[in-house]
């Protein structure tokens, strides 16, 4: 039956959403103080999972929690200070948890060390188990502020040690750079944030062996990388003008990604935007419905260009492999050279939640299938399975997003050779993918 606020019953690691009210202690004398705090304080961890599964995180309030939990808000507030406390505790939690698991299954092993294919079989098989939580942790926390995107962060490299420490008990898999271990735990995390952000949860259970595959396939590189270097512009260099500089419109969404990088999406307003670009409102309306507009405008508009900075590479490129590099070197350079537009498709978006991502993700889609169609033509398709394809491709958007996130664009030119290796060496091998990685 339909829950709180007409909330459909969501399972938690605390029990069904519909079922937390019923789990309250009858009160009395007999209750111990720490008994009845910490079963409060469960029934508002699953509160959390059940609304965040149902609401964004933005529109997810402490009233919403005390609906759902049965917990007044008296209670609420001795047990946490707000509502990021409660969602970081439940976060806490349920990571924990993983973690506790990952570990078990690594002592528990008869190996020296983990089973990849065990680790990542596990943990996709975690988030098959309870999908609300996973997506709390998943998609809910890049819209939660600094403090939860971080214990993700810190998620995944104490989970991608775990993979390298397996990957290490394979022949020919020891010496897995650290970096690349985190990154391609960050393409699978990518692959389950495409699903749960969009509630396709029916087909999560098979991915688990295809993904550990993956991993394994992926042998070490033999050297290190070299990416092409690219001269820095001094300080009195100036580039040509951009786009906004001539078309109206442009220079309205260009104020907009301006003010989103600057404030976020959420505290923007349409008085910002028109400040921002120098116009005023009405002009603004003249050409945009309302703000959500102006962000798939802003999406669409700097992904055709991205699209745009692309293509005449590939084309002068057109032999596979090589073309993907060429492709990948040019939307970094794009990425350089555009930092606002960069931070707002490769970091912004996942503040603002799935559907912008979605957006952003429409011009991936147009290069990749650019780029498919280079390889149909070579008739090499055959030997790529899509999740892999998938998850490289979320390998690359999450290299993107460490280097943006910091201000390091300088170092974008090292993400096409680490996102090419990964790509080919699992059909070409090692040494021939780290030749075309390296140029």
């Amino acid at each position: 039956m339909a829950g709180y606020f007409g909330l459909e019953m969501v399972q938690t690691p605390w029990g069904d959403s519909s079922t937390l009210r019923e789990r309250r202690l009858s009160p009395g004398r007999g209750t111990p103080r720490e008994v009845a705090r910490r079963n409060q304080r469960e029934r508002l961890l699953g509160a959390m999972v059940a609304v965040t599964a149902e609401k964004p995180y933005a529109e997810t309030s402490v009233a919403d929690l005390v609906e759902v939990s049965g917990v007044s808000s008296r209670s609420f507030y001795q047990l946490f200070a707000d509502k990021e406390e409660c969602f970081l505790a439940t976060m806490e939690e349920i990571l924990g948890n993983v973690q506790r698991l990952a570990e078990d299954a690594v002592d528990n092993d008869e190996a020296d060390a983990p089973s990849p294919h065990q680790l990542v079989e596990t943990f996709v098989a975690m988030v098959n188990a309870q999908p609300a939580a996973a997506k709390l942790c998943m998609v809910s926390a890049f819209s939660a502020g600094d403090r939860p995107r971080e214990r993700v962060i810190k998620a995944i490299e104490e989970l991608s040690a775990l993979v390298r420490r397996g990957l290490e008990g394979i022949p020919r898999h020891d010496g897995m750079p650290t970096e690349l271990a985190q990154a391609i735990l960050s393409g699978i995390s990518l692959v389950l944030y495409r699903r749960l952000g969009a509630n396709r949860i029916e087909g999560l259970r098979d991915l688990g062996p295809r993904l550990s595959d993956w991993v394994v396939s992926i042998p070490p590189p033999p050297g290190p990388f070299r990416p092409r270097s690219r001269r820095n512009r001094s300080s009195g260099e100036r580039g040509p003008p951009p786009l906004a500089a001539h078309v109206p419109a442009e220079r309205i969404l260009r104020g907009f990604a301006e003010v989103v990088v600057e404030k976020g999406y959420a505290a923007t307003t349409i008085a910002d935007v028109a400040a921002r670009a120098r116009i005023s409102q009405n002009t603004f309306y003249k050409h945009f419905r309302d703000k959500a507009h102006a962000l798939e405008a802003a999406l669409d508009s700097s992904g055709a260009q991205m699209l745009a900075a692309a293509a005449p590479a590939v084309r002068r490129e057109p032999a596979w492999p090589g073309a993907v590099r060429v492709a990948l070197e040019a939307l970094c350079a794009f990425m350089a050279a555009e930092p606002i537009y960069a931070y707002l498709r490769e970091v912004e978006v996942y503040a603002i939640g799935p559907e912008a991502v979605a957006l952003r993700d429409r011009a991936r889609g147009e290069v990749v299938e650019m780029l498919a169609n280079v390889a149909e033509s070579e008739q090499v398709l055959k030997d790529f399975d899509p999740i892999a394809v998938e998850a490289t491709l979320g390998v690359f958007q999450a290299l993107l997003y460490t280097r943006i996130q910091s201000g390091r664009l300088q170092d974008l030119v090292e993400v096409p050779p680490l996102v090419t290796y990964l790509g080919f060496a699992p059909v070409i091998g090692a040494q021939e993918a780290w030749k075309i990685a390296s140029g």
